[in-house]
């Protein structure tokens, strides 16, 4: 880890982190880690006992995941499930043979990310607006055919949206409270915007 220059960008879904992310790294030629595209991979490396909330992800189809559930309970598995799979995160950080990395996703939670940084600019949580968050899920393509396999599209939509915009205001707060950079997303600056703010924050001009 003492060897490793590490820039982490979490937040909550729909707020650009995948993208500033890629041109990040594709700018200052750093490796990238997508905590998304390992999450599946690390669900066929869990038990029930060791890591519930994963296991309970794995196990849901979109109707138990958005229809079915409260909100409240919701959030409870969405968060620890994120959680518990930092730790297979940090462990594939740990491995990768690079001095420079860039690493985005949910599951860069402030508080688990906090222990690891050396100076507190080498780390970025971006919080989209309620209305912004909703605006652009609307946009993903995959979005319609998830919520067709459930008993009701609208209301699952509509819990998607409330838990997305509860886990967005809990990470702002505990990032507020360990005093750690955030960028609000509300559509008022376009992403080369966002893009220069986080250059900034890293020290990268």
């Amino acid at each position: 880890m003492e060897n490793k220059i590490i820039y982490w960008i979490g937040g909550s879904a729909c707020a650009g982190k995948s993208t500033l992310a890629n041109m990040i790294a594709d700018k200052y030629k750093m490796d990238l880690y997508s905590c998304d595209e390992h999450f599946y991979e690390h669900l066929s490396n869990i038990s029930a006992i060791n890591y519930p909330a994963m296991y309970k992800v794995s196990k849901m189809n979109a109707n138990e995941a958005f229809y079915l559930r409260d909100i409240e309970e919701q959030l409870s598995v969405y968060t620890q499930s994120f959680i518990e799979d930092f730790q297979f995160v940090m462990n594939d950080i740990l491995n990768t043979h690079t001095s420079s990395i860039v690493v985005e996703g949910n599951q860069l939670l402030p508080s688990l990310v906090f222990p690891y940084l050396r100076k507190k600019q080498n780390a970025v949580w971006i919080i989209p607006t309620e209305s912004f968050q909703k605006n652009h899920y609307k946009k993903r393509e995959w979005l319609k055919d998830i919520l067709e396999s459930t008993d009701d599209p609208t209301v699952s939509f509509d819990n998607w949206m409330k838990r997305d915009a509860l886990f967005a205001k809990y990470i702002y707060h505990e990032a507020k409270k360990l005093k750690l950079q955030t960028l609000l997303v509300d559509g008022s600056n376009n992403i080369d915007e966002n893009f220069n703010y986080i250059e900034r924050i890293f020290g990268l001009k």
